[in-house]
C-alpha cells in the first residue's frame, strides 16, 4: 500500500501475507487497517507501519511495514 491509499482504506479490511499456511494453501489473510505509524531510525530515514486488527478477533495486533499491505485491487 502507498501512503496515498491510506486515508481512504482506514476502517477498511486490507490484507497482509502472513507467510502460515492455512488448509487451502493460501498464506494471504484479511485484517482491519487500524492505523498508520510513522517512525525515525535512530540515525536514518522515516518510514511508516500499519496497525492491522483481527478480523474476527479484535484483540489480536499487528504491527507491518505499510507496503508489504495489500487491498483488494492488488490480491
Amino acid at each position: 500500500m502507498d501512503i496515498r491509499e491510506v486515508k481512504q482504506n482506514l476502517g477498511k479490511t486490507v490484507y497482509y501475507d502472513t507467510l502460515q499456511l492455512n488448509f487451502d494453501g493460501c498464506s494471504v489473510k484479511g485484517f482491519i487497517f487500524s492505523a498508520c505509524i510513522l517512525r525515525k531510525k535512530k540515525n536514518g530515514p522515516l518510514y511508516y507501519q500499519a496497525e492491522l486488527t483481527g478480523a474476527t478477533s479484535k484483540n489480536s495486533v499487528l504491527i507491518v511495514p505499510l507496503e508489504k499491505v495489500l487491498t483488494t485491487d492488488k490480491i
